[in-house]
């Protein structure tokens, strides 16, 4: 390709299979795709931008996990489960596992 440089970067042999994968798919090489994604990365590191945005965002986990609680309580432990499901969708990261009843676990 014209206007590359070559670079070379220690990578974990498992992740770099992964990327091959990922790449073959895309029909392009593993360094290209390792390029892009850290491109776009690059571009999009703008959040959060202030103290506050992090703030609100702890807030939110906070109300989010009490509200959780809450519907435990009340028995509601299938609809947590099926939230969990949901967000696990969209927010990498968050696991998807279902929510156990520490009283039914125990019995």
């Amino acid at each position: 390709m014209p206007g590359t440089i070559s670079k070379h970067i220690r990578i974990d042999e498992e992740l770099w299979k992964s990327l091959e994968v990922a790449a073959g798919e895309k029909d392009i090489t593993a360094n290209r795709l390792l390029a892009e994604l850290a491109g776009r990365w690059l571009e999009t590191m703008e959040w959060p931008q202030s103290e506050v945005q992090i703030q609100v965002a702890r807030a939110s986990v906070f109300t989010a996990q009490a509200i959780a609680l809450d519907m435990i309580a009340a028995g509601r432990n299938k609809e947590v489960d099926k939230i969990l499901k949901h967000v696990a969708t969209i927010v990498p990261g968050v696991p998807g596992e279902p929510v156990v009843d520490d009283e039914a676990a125990s019995e």
